[in-house]
């Protein structure tokens, strides 16, 4: 396979990845100073930094972040446990910038 295959291959893929995760708009980098406001919104008070309510993951820690970005978008889309669902609270787009915020924390 030639070096032009295989970027045309992970452009494919790429593609249909975005296709997958729902979010078919543009393809642009999560902005995790945009994620960071709309944590503060919509996070924070269960799952602050260091600090999180009983049960919630501390998303500083680590451990709680080695999932791909796609699992965490479907968990956060869907709710889990006492967190709600954010689809149709929080776009696609958006949930990827606080996904962005919570990885450096």
């Amino acid at each position: 396979m030639t070096y032009k295959n295989l970027i045309c291959k992970c452009s494919e893929l790429l593609i249909v990845v975005t296709i997958y995760a729902g979010f078919v708009t543009t393809l642009e980098a999560a902005n995790p100073v945009t994620g960071q406001g709309l944590f503060m919104q919509h996070c924070n008070s269960c799952h602050e930094p260091g600090n999180p309510v009983a049960g919630s993951p501390d998303f500083s820690d680590i451990n709680s972040m080695i999932q791909p970005d796609i699992v965490l978008l479907k968990k956060i889309q869907i709710g889990q446990g006492a967190m709600p669902a954010y689809d149709g609270i929080l776009s696609a787009k958006e949930i990827m910038d606080v996904i962005a915020y919570m990885r450096t924390l």
